[in-house]
């Protein structure tokens, strides 16, 4: 099921600011990036920002649910964690935690790219 419409909206207007937004339909969600990097999902009506081994526990100590889906065999969990119902309350709000993903994002870029320069 793709991204509720109105939460979608509600979203971007209050992610509007933090950089270059795109949002892009795949996997039955709407995937959003800002300058290019992957940092949030809405899959069933619910927000996900991205997270690493540096903000996950940020996520993890609020009791904030990781996004998981049904797969061949079990259960795929990914480093993605649901939004805290403040998040929707203000922009200062979303940014705070759009930021969180941000990092988490610019962070993991810089390691792939570190790799791939390593392994030429």
């Amino acid at each position: 099921m793709s991204a509720p419409v109105e939460l979608l909206a509600t979203v971007l207007e209050l992610l509007s600011g933090i950089g270059e937004l795109r949002q892009r339909k795949m996997f039955g969600g709407t995937y959003i990036y800002c300058d290019n990097l992957f940092i949030a999902t809405v899959h069933d009506n619910k927000l996900y920002f991205k997270a690493n081994k540096n903000t996950a526990s940020d996520f993890v100590e609020r009791g904030l649910p990781a996004f998981s889906y049904p797969m061949q065999g079990g259960i795929a969990t990914l480093q993605y964690y649901q939004a805290p119902a403040e998040a929707f309350n203000s922009r200062t709000a979303m940014k705070y935690w759009a930021n969180k993903a941000l990092t988490a994002a610019r962070q993991d870029a810089s390691v792939k790219k570190k790799r791939k320069t390593a392994s030429k």
